[in-house]
């Protein structure tokens, strides 16, 4: 059976998106994605390493919804509804579509301590 958690991909919630992009832009990082689509997200990769900062106005620490989302690509969504099925996790199932040539299906959930579960299908 092939793996179905291919690649992770947390989001770094963040104040001031410039700020922490030059930063990891000065440590030897570069922009992987940017664009039109989702205009308060950039990633940023070095190597195998990719992890996306999103402008989150209110940031705060202290607070799990403010400062990340755990994102897994999946090779298979459906196969990821089943594990959350049996695991008794709940979820909610979306289509993105951030461009006319662009859609993709996500699954969301809550870990046990607040924090917001992402799988993407088709990443990796």
């Amino acid at each position: 059976m092939a793996a179905l958690f291919r690649r992770i991909i947390p989001i770094l919630f963040v104040g001031n998106l410039e700020a922490e992009r030059d930063f990891y832009l000065r440590l030897g990082f570069r922009v992987t994605y940017s664009g039109p689509e989702y205009p308060y997200f950039i990633s940023l990769g070095h190597g195998p390493v990719e992890f996306g900062l999103e402008l989150r106005r209110g940031f705060s620490s202290s607070d799990p919804n403010r400062v990340l989302t755990w994102q897994f690509g999946v090779s298979d969504l459906d196969e990821a509804k089943k594990a959350f099925d049996n695991a008794g996790v709940a979820y909610q199932e979306d289509l993105m579509a951030p461009a006319e040539d662009w859609q993709y299906r996500v699954l969301h959930a809550r870990t046990p301590n607040g924090y917001h579960l992402l799988l993407e299908e088709g990443s990796g």
